[in-house]
């Protein structure tokens, strides 16, 4: 790795096995799972999950969900949400909507409701129940109880932003006796993963601690073809975490977690499929679609084949494999021009010294949470408190341009001004989010017919950032605009919620469940003070007058009452039918389009153009569903099922234009963008999970999911541009960056080799199908196939595995995005579809892992 400690991977390996004789996770590890995370039932296991803020039965709770144990974690190799997905048909995660594919965004997309912004986050996420400001703070979590994904709208229990569904990872407790165990692994392109576990009691039988901490880094499966020498996707993570268990009494438990993580990456693994060819002639820039100039070398091949109102290209049709030679490609040069940039503080929300000082990905991300359970004697009342604090940092850099653009000339620098001599376009994101969250509820079960939960909430959240074109002062010496600070984003939270459960005969239960949800969103000033006059403050319903930067000069308040109601049947003791209806709404950070309003008169114009208002109403989805839960064969088959039918309304979609002020001096393109409430769209979809023992050591996983959109209306100025069709007339296509169709199939076998000693061999198959681009579905990237394979032994508490990840080296897209293209003369940075930026897959990885619990 460029900027990370060398890690010969094998090397370290041997030697961490010479020492500690280290042995096999997967087996290991099931022994000390939480106690209650599992039931054994004919060699299979029912997991106990949280859906609906009590511990139940996967099989007896009536809601859709997938559930990964602390063992099935270990077994299929899982250490982040990436790796979730690739387990879980139904769900895709996308990283390239922000132009780059790497770890500070992660938009997932579940049951096929695809976010239409990429500030809108559909599915929530959560750490022991408590929210956590962004879905990658899921990866930190080091070894954990299980993972619960729970699908459909989630509101009525979690709140806010579990509109399509939510993510719930449960931590271990820690254990009452003295114990831990080490893991290590290494593979290959320096493939490097330590783990530890600490834990006992500090008082018996009083408070009792569990400590992790682990260290992972990776090589890229790239090389960069602007740079032979660098690897594209190198990741780095350090995370630690501490538990504190406190149990004063049997009625009372109270834990407490903290939980610090920072990452170092390099820059990230996508490519560019460009529909342009661009040559170098002299230095200058030559497009041939346009002017017919052939002269000159390519840097960049055209790959367009189609055109849109037969003048600009664009590509349509399954997206073609990368062109051999060119892509992956960055201008990734660190020198003394760019860390001069860098090292300014004016401007960028985050120290230098702790941001990035280079190209790729630099985040900190701290998490704390508080769970309190006191139960009222034998009242069977509960009193339980929830409270959560995270603060996220991240700062990026990367080249924006996304192709090898060191042969065109930059016509402004000299040998004296010291600008970069080529073109590039080196863009630096940085953000800041912080979240405080209180949960308190009351639960009563006293084991009868009747079961109810009354709770109250309050959840603040906080986001700034700053978009630096380091471009404008590599290439041009440009004076850094107060106009890259993006307005400070905040809303507020209140909810009360509740719901009666009532067995009204043994077999027959009906449950309602609703929260009422109160959100107080503010619109603030970006990084030029505003001016709102009498006739923009009587358009958009705003205060007119002028306003500092960054400062708060609107607040909005949204009221929204999200029921759920379940009637579920017992067919017989081992098999139940449920059938449900529910509401839910989505409030975002992103419901004020204010970025415009402070801008020159011409990006103020250009928003309009693209139809953009200043308030963004929630978006609204009404669920239907039945499924069925049981188990067959003496408790050797488990199957659950779902159907699903759901419409959307008041869908938000992202707008955005790229354009030059030319009433500005020495103006550089910007990018004006923001949401609007233009979509409606039905989803509807089936769910199957199988878990098998059909005979004794061989256990088989096989799921799979049809995931179906039909959009209805879909007002978009460029989805209107490519298709022709406008308004209410675009319907009957598929919602972008999700596959209708998923699935997994793993199997294993387990067999003895003596006494306390055992061999498993195991293959894991999973398969995503296409993704659109957009909504006019005339562009997509094929669908995935990634097999996975583990074979290794267990001798008491010592173990040892050979690995072998994406087995075939399945090369086709993970994720895909419409760009611009970027060049010196931005000819063609308003041309619409200029290029796919397409996210790439790690490729075929060899690797040993051991373990060793103590």
């Amino acid at each position: 790795m460029k900027r990370y400690l060398k890690s010969p991977s094998l090397t370290v390996m041997s030697i961490a096995l010479a020492s500690t004789a280290i042995a096999l996770p997967q087996v290991t590890f099931a022994a000390e799972s939480e106690p209650q995370a599992a039931e054994e039932d004919g060699g299979l296991s029912v997991i106990t999950v949280t859906a609906r803020k009590r511990e139940e039965s996967l099989l007896e709770t009536p809601i859709a969900i997938s559930a990964l144990s602390s063992q099935d974690i270990e077994k299929r190799g899982i250490t982040s949400v990436n790796d979730v997905v690739l387990n879980t048909p139904g769900i895709n995660v996308s990283n390239v909507n922000s132009g780059r594919n790497d770890r500070s965004f992660q938009q997932i997309s579940l049951r096929g409701m695809t976010p239409s912004t990429t500030t809108s986050t559909l599915t929530a996420s959560f750490i022991d129940g408590v929210p956590v400001a962004s879905s990658t703070a899921l990866n930190a979590v080091i070894d954990p109880a299980r993972i619960e994904l729970l699908k459909g709208p989630q509101n009525a229990y979690f709140g806010r932003n579990a509109f399509a569904g939510a993510i719930n990872v449960v931590t271990k407790s820690p254990g009452k006796d003295f114990g831990g165990s080490i893991s290590a692994m290494g593979g290959t392109r320096s493939n490097f993963d330590v783990s530890a576990a600490l834990e006992g009691p500090i008082v018996r039988d009083l408070l009792s601690f569990r400590i992790t901490g682990r260290a992972f880094s990776k090589d890229g499966s790239y090389r960069n073809a602007a740079n032979r020498n660098q690897t594209l996707g190198d990741q780095q993570t350090h995370t630690g975490t501490l538990q504190l268990e406190l149990t004063p009494s049997s009625q009372l438990t109270i834990k407490a977690m903290g939980m610090y993580s920072e990452d170092d990456d390099g820059p990230s693994a996508q490519g560019m499929l460009s529909a342009y060819e661009i040559r170098a002639n002299n230095g200058s820039v030559n497009i041939p679609f346009r002017s017919g100039n052939t002269n000159g070398t390519v840097i960049v091949p055209g790959l367009a084949n189609c055109t849109l109102n037969g003048a600009n290209p664009f590509i349509c049709g399954a997206a073609p494999a990368l062109p051999a030679g060119f892509s992956p490609a960055q201008n990734t040069l660190e020198d003394a021009l760019l860390a001069r940039i860098l090292d300014r503080t004016d401007l960028r929300i985050i120290d230098p010294k702790k941001g990035a000082r280079g190209y790729g990905l630099v985040r900190q991300y701290y998490h704390l949470h508080l769970n309190v359970d006191y139960e009222l004697g034998d009242t069977g009342l509960t009193l339980s408190s929830l409270t959560g604090y995270n603060n996220e940092v991240y700062s990026q850099l990367a080249d924006l341009d996304n192709y090898d653009s060191s042969a065109l000339r930059n016509p402004v620098a000299t040998p004296t001004n010291g600008l970069r001599t080529y073109w590039t376009f080196p863009f630096l994101v940085e953000r800041r989010n912080k979240d405080f969250s209180q949960e308190m509820r009351v639960s009563y079960d006293k084991g009868g017919a009747l079961k109810a939960m009354l709770g109250g909430s309050y959840l603040d959240t906080k986001s700034n950032g700053a978009l630096l074109s380091v471009f404008n002062e590599e290439q041009f010496n440009g004076t850094r605009s107060a106009g890259t600070l993006t307005p400070p984003a905040r809303a507020e939270t209140w909810g009360i919620f509740g719901s009666v459960s009532y067995d009204v005969t043994e077999a027959l239960n009906i449950s309602a469940e609703g929260r009422w949800q109160r959100d107080k969103v503010y619109a603030a000033v970006g990084g030029r003070p505003l001016t709102i006059g009498a006739a923009a403050a009587s358009t958009y319903g705003l205060p007119s007058g002028t306003f500092a930067p960054l400062s708060t000069f609107f607040a909005k308040t949204f009221d929204n009452f999200m029921p759920r109601v379940i009637v579920n049947y017992d067919v017989t003791p081992d098999v139940m039918v449920y059938a449900s209806w529910s509401k839910a709404a989505n409030v975002s950070l992103s419901s004020f389009n204010t970025q415009f309003l402070s801008g020159s008169p011409g990006e103020f114009a250009a928003a309009q153009g693209i139809g953009l208002g200043v308030i963004v109403k929630p978006e609204k989805l009404t669920n239907y569903e039945v499924g069925l839960k049981g188990k067959f064969l003496d408790g050797r088959l488990y199957v659950t099922a779902a159907a699903y039918v759901a419409d959307w309304t008041d869908q938000h979609n992202n707008r955005s234009v790229i354009f030059l002020d030319t009433t500005v001096p020495n103006a550089v393109p910007s990018i004006v963008s923001g949401v609007a409430n233009t979509g409606k769209t039905q989803v509807r979809g089936f769910e199957l999970d199988i878990n098998a023992e059909p005979v004794d050591g061989l256990t088989i996983n096989a799921s799979g999911a049809i995931n179906d959109s039909a959009i209805r209306s879909f007002a978009d100025p460029a989805i209107t541009r490519l298709t022709g069709v406008t308004g209410d007339g675009f319907k009957g296509n598929q919602l972008p960056l999700t596959s209708k169709y998923s699935a997994n199939l793993g199997a294993q076998y387990t067999g003895n080799l003596g006494d306390d000693s055992t061999w498993f061999m195991r293959a894991d198959f999973s398969y995503k199908s296409r993704q659109f681009v957009d909504p006019a579905n005339l562009t997509w990237i094929k669908g995935r196939t990634q097999v996975n394979a583990r074979i290794g032994f267990t001798k008491g508490d010592f173990g040892l595995e050979g690995f072998v990840t994406n087995l075939f080296n399945d090369k086709n897209y993970t994720s895909v995005a419409q760009n611009n293209f970027l060049e010196p003369s931005f000819a063609l940075s308003s041309a619409a579809f200029g290029y796919l930026n397409v996210g790439l897959p790690e490729l075929r990885t060899f690797g040993i892992r051991g373990h060793y619990k103590f």
